[in-house]
């Protein structure tokens, strides 16, 4: 049976979605005996895109070191235990999936949060941005994003400040 013919049988018909977060179901020729000369091919297996970066897609990790000027050395010495240079090597160039337990360890090391490692570079955004957010605590992060969405607010009213 055709792809979307079994696709469509098990989820209804119009269920089957492009390559974003749904794994494609394909399936092999492979058959298993049912009773006695009766052979059905049922087997499937999941089918991700070529195109889907193994390691969970490009990270800001190499910018944040640079932008903080921290050395692959530097940060393996600084994670300690058995990190080496190279392994910072690969999870800066997406060769080893920077999963949430590195994110964890490397983000006060490099004084951001998680979220800032796989989402901003921090050249893209202001110095003066991230040094304010890095060294306010949770109250004060939570005042800076209500200012901002003000300050945002006004803007798209037309009554802020123009400057």
């Amino acid at each position: 049976m055709p792809v979307a013919s079994a696709s469509s049988a098990v989820l209804g018909e119009g269920s089957i979605l492009e390559h974003s977060q749904i794994a494609n179901i394909w399936s092999r020729d492979n058959y298993r005996k049912i009773g006695n000369d009766d052979s059905v091919g049922f087997s499937q297996n999941a089918y991700m895109p070529d195109d889907t970066d193994k390691n969970g897609g490009p990270n800001h990790l190499r910018a944040w070191m640079r932008y903080r000027k921290v050395k692959g050395a530097e940060l393996a010495e600084a994670l300690g235990g058995n990190v080496t240079p190279g392994m910072v090597s690969d999870l800066a160039n997406s060769k080893r999936a920077l999963s949430a337990k590195w994110l964890r360890r490397i983000a006060p090391i490099l004084e951001t949060t998680p979220g800032m490692l796989l989402d901003h570079d921090p050249t893209e955004v202001s110095a003066d941005l991230i040094d304010i957010w890095s060294s306010a605590n949770t109250e004060r992060r939570r005042q800076l994003v209500d200012v901002a969405k003000a300050i945002v607010r006004d803007d798209e009213r037309g009554t802020g400040t123009k400057g």
